[in-house]
């Protein structure tokens, strides 16, 4: 993302400020503080409280000192910061770029070394991050601990910093301390950080330098300490995820395991983990967890049910939330599954999603899912079955994955991938072959299988009712573009791969015949897009970062007419380096979600075939089928791609229910309905043939 890679920024020396004393006294922690960005009464403790005026310099003029607080206290696991420092504006547009930030930087050793933490504040956004090299730092692989820098106007405006660091998590670019101990340290406040500095004001409790350690000064970690009791829980966040107890599959399916506040735009927002059991591919029980981000409005009332945006696949960051919290959207996201969404199957979300509709504060009417590759083949797969939805909004997803994974497992052997995949001459696949090879372990299936048609979002298009946006990179390496149209599939040069690299179907799933979606999808259901490529689009390095260029915004275009809306981003052909993209095209998506949401579902996102597959989800029956035999099991078992029967047959008739809330959709319902075969009817004969006795003949559950 463009702003983690503006971070890397923030290691530019400034000059030298007044200092604070030299030791920082950590005081015990035994009740962590709840990361508000704001003190509370008794929450921070006095005996690690440290008051002094600190030095602030500016690259173009002077600039006055500032009155400010820092608290440090620590417990056996965890360091806990706070820092309250005047500031009459808040400042926060990445666009431009500028930014009000907080560094935090430990030294571990007599001078900095690659891989010493620190972490990165802006408004709204925390960051994991690693030193490098002077003037360069990167992102941990593995986020750990949280903060919160929130901006409170009263008094003439000042913001309060929170964060929570783990003494040691077990990630060698982490802390690494434990109590007792001393460690180096600063934290360095930058007031409208901009790149060149202009008008920037900046101090540090030590100096404004977070890349040379040697006047920096320590902390002092409390050493007879025990593990902290948790944080007290916001009234609303409670009130909202009551349940603490083991999860049943219905009622009470989401646990709550812990809250964090969220800073949007200077109100609190909330993130909630929860845990909740859904059945795996092969039907066995499961627990997984989940985030759900809550919007300020849905804090402050939480009478009225607004949007759910469900992010899916891939966990969504703090930072992607927050921009969907700010439009009053709540945010739903799997969390910490140690498998990718294409080797564990689309259940979790799934299951997931079932649980947010039936909340009351979730507006069922509202209801969009979007997620990026193997996420953007997770929001098929869901918008195969949910109903009703506003939206689907898959980028580059995969559409056939038993053509998918043959491709990268045979390109892999083509490919002959040593041990170290940055050697390999294609790269990219060499680092996702660990996708293949857990398909391998979990599902043990030939790519040919009809487990893995019954697994892609190519076999159920019928069942694809609501609007959709869905844009492919003719460049795309992992997901190639031969699976979407053979129109637009380039011809590559041979001399920058392996002998036998290919990307057609033909030659990599020689099984089965593949079909695209230009020859699935029928032209009245689509809008096909291909946008203009900027002359002076930068290009993407191989590790993500942007070459020189400019990057300009692509609203991605959509058709209000058609169901459909394909983009094709042409790029020219494959290229061993490439990942997704070849270029930073800056994609816009936000009209196609606005749009969506704003017209809600209408009356033809109902299909006989889509009732069909709703009446079938309420008698637990599959839509598709196929065969796997995970490693282990003794014998081949059918595919399980549903969720309980009793969070099944719930959510189809919440779904039901939301739908016919409009007289013209509960018409249409009434309609197909009765042109259903008999045996397909779990709910009467007859719906009625009113919208009223629609309404009246769908129970709660």
């Amino acid at each position: 993302m463009r702003t983690w890679r503006l971070l890397a920024l923030l290691t530019v020396p400034l000059a030298a400020c007044g200092q604070a004393p030299r030791e920082v006294v950590c005081a015990p922690c035994t009740v962590a503080p709840r990361l508000d960005g704001a003190i509370g009464p008794g929450e921070w403790p006095d005996a690690g409280r440290l008051a002094w005026t600190m030095p602030m310099t500016r690259t173009d003029g002077a600039a006055e000192a500032r009155p400010v607080v820092l608290w440090a206290e620590n417990s056996r696991t965890n360091l806990y910061l706070a820092f309250r420092v005047p500031d009459a504006q808040r400042q926060l547009d990445l666009a431009t770029p500028i930014a009000d930030l907080v560094v935090l930087a430990f030294c571990r050793g007599a001078a900095l070394a690659a891989g010493d933490d620190r972490k990165v504040l802006l408004p709204g956004v925390c960051v994991d991050k690693h030193f490098v090299a002077p003037g360069k730092d990167a992102d941990d692989a593995g986020k750990q601990g949280r903060g919160v820098m929130r901006w409170h106007p009263e008094e003439g405006g000042y913001y309060v910093i929170e964060l929570q660091v783990p003494l040691d998590s077990g990630d060698a670019q982490d802390l690494r301390a434990a109590p007792g101990q001393r460690v180096r340290f600063n934290l360095v406040y930058a007031d409208g950080f901009r790149p060149g500095g202009q008008g920037m004001e900046a101090g540090g409790l030590f100096g404004g330098n977070a890349d040379d350690a040697t006047a920096w000064g320590e902390l002092v970690l409390a050493n007879e300490v025990g593990v902290e009791q948790p944080a007290p829980v916001s009234p609303a966040v409670a009130a909202l995820f009551p349940y603490t107890d083991v999860p049943d599959h219905l009622q009470h399916r989401l646990r709550r395991l812990e809250t964090q506040d969220l800073e949007v735009d200077g109100k609190l927002g909330g993130v909630v983990v929860v845990e909740l059991e859904y059945p795996r591919v092969d039907g066995q029980p499961e627990k997984g967890q989940a985030r759900v981000f809550l919007p300020p409005e849905l804090l402050a009332d939480p009478g009225t049910p607004l949007p759910l945006v469900h992010a899916a696949g891939y966990e969504l960051d703090d930072g992607s939330a927050v921009g969907l919290l700010r439009e009053g959207l709540i945010v739903a996201t799997p969390h910490a599954h140690p498998l990718t969404t294409l080797s564990r199957g689309p259940n979790l979300d799934l299951a997931l999603l079932h649980a947010m509709r039936a909340q009351p504060w979730v507006d069922g009417r509202r209801i969009l899912i979007q997620g990026g590759s193997a996420g953007g083949w997770t929001t098929l797969m869901m918008a195969a079955e949910t109903f009703p939805l506003v939206g689907a909004m898959p980028a580059v997803p995969p559409l056939d994955w038993g053509y998918n994974a043959a491709y990268i497992a045979g390109q892999g052997a083509v490919a002959d991938v040593p041990a170290d995949p940055t050697k390999s001459k294609t790269p990219v696949l060499a680092a996702v072959r660990a996708i293949v090879q857990q398909l391998e372990t979990y599902f043990n299936v030939p790519y040919e299988s009809d487990a893995l048609r019954a697994l892609s979002p190519i076999a159920q298009l019928e069942t694809i009712t609501a609007p959709t946006q869905v844009f492919f990179s003719t460049a795309d390496m992992l997901v190639p573009v031969d699976q979407v149209s053979a129109a637009h599939v380039q011809p590559h040069d041979a001399a920058l791969f392996p002998a036998g690299f290919a990307t057609s179907p033909a030659a990599c799933l020689k099984g089965r015949p593949v079909r695209t979606l230009a020859e699935v999808l029928p032209a009245e259901r689509a809008e096909w897009f291909v946008p203009e490529l900027a002359p002076n689009t930068a290009k993407l390095r191989a590790d993500g970062s942007v070459e020189p260029g400019t990057p300009p915004p692509l609203k991605m275009p959509f058709s209000t007419e058609r169901q459909w809306s394909v983009v094709i981003l042409n790029e020219g052909p494959v290229e061993p380096q490439v990942g997704h993209f070849k270029y930073a095209w800056g994609n816009d998506t936000s009209g196609f979600r606005h749009w969506a949401l704003a017209k809600g579902p209408q009356p033809a996102q109902l299909t006989a075939d889509k009732l069909r597959r709703l009446m079938l989800r309420l008698a637990h029956r599959p839509w598709l089928t196929g065969s796997i035999q995970p490693h282990g099991a003794a014998a081949p078992q059918e595919i399980c791609l549903l969720d309980w029967p009793e969070a099944e047959r719930a959510d189809v008739l919440t779904g039901l229910r939301d739908f016919a809330a409009e007289d013209a959709c509960a018409l249409r319902l009434a309609e197909l309905y009765k042109a259903l075969p008999d045996e397909l009817k779990g709910l009467g004969l007859s719906l009625g043939d009113t919208a009223s006795a629609v309404r009246g003949a769908l129970p709660r559950w």
